[in-house]
């Protein structure tokens, strides 16, 4: 069986008959613009575990030769290229059991606060995914409405859980395409390359243009600015 340290928690799971395992993860918790996005992916535990360490290429451009090589690319979105996130976006969605994309929009955020839709979205993905999981892995977060037993918040979870990494994958590239689509309709702003985060290009964008219509309304600055 093939092992390695991410794969803990879904491997001690999978030797107690557990194979039905969801990571979960966000993308857009703390951007002034734009949807959050929460994905759950419902690996193929026996696949993962069938691969030999020593039959696996060294470079991901040889994963033509040997299909099951991306799952050992597979780690936190933030630690993987953009081209490298399309790739291992679309294997993951293909070679999952199950799998499923939540978007909030900003509007629904400040409504709800940043907790609440936290809170909906994680239940709402685990909800969408065509097989009902028996057991559920999130980075730090606990699910509510889920029982204990039924979940391990793990932290730092999406370096440490590869189903956890696979669904922070998934939630980025697809929350990424929409910013993307955000900057042609709103281009003074760069979308395209912040993806709606406060860098300093974005903040000055709203000085200098206002906040348009994706933005969040319940975060400064954009809400000090439509207060005064």
């Amino acid at each position: 069986m093939y092992f390695r340290k991410d794969t803990q928690f879904e491997r001690k799971l999978y030797e107690d008959g557990i194979k039905l395992i969801a990571g979960i993860d966000e993308v857009g918790r703390g951007p002034l613009a734009g949807p959050f996005v929460v994905s759950a992916v419902i690996l193929d535990l026996d696949k993962l575990f069938s691969i030999k360490l020593d039959e696996l290429p060294e470079k991901l451009s040889e994963s033509k030769q040997l299909p099951l090589f991306p799952y050992t690319q597979i780690k936190d979105s933030k630690q993987v290229s953009a081209r490298k996130r399309e790739v291992l976006a679309e294997f993951i969605k293909k070679e999952a059991i199950s799998y499923s994309i939540v978007t909030l929009p900003p509007e629904e955020v400040d409504k709800l606060g940043i907790s609440a839709t936290t809170q909906k979205a994680f239940f709402n993905a685990i909800q969408k995914l065509g097989k009902k999981p028996q057991h559920v892995l999130t980075d730090t977060f606990e699910i509510v409405k889920l029982t204990k037993e039924h979940q391990i918040n793990i932290i730092r979870g999406d370096t440490r859980s590869i189903s956890i990494a696979a669904a922070s994958i998934v939630a980025k590239v697809y929350r990424d395409n929409i910013m993307c689509e955000m900057h042609k309709k709103y281009p003074n702003y760069g979308f395209d390359c912040h993806k709606g985060y406060g860098t300093k290009a974005h903040m000055d964008a709203i000085y200098r243009f206002g906040p348009c219509e994706i933005h969040r309304k319940s975060f400064n600055p954009v809400k000090s600015m439509l207060e005064s």
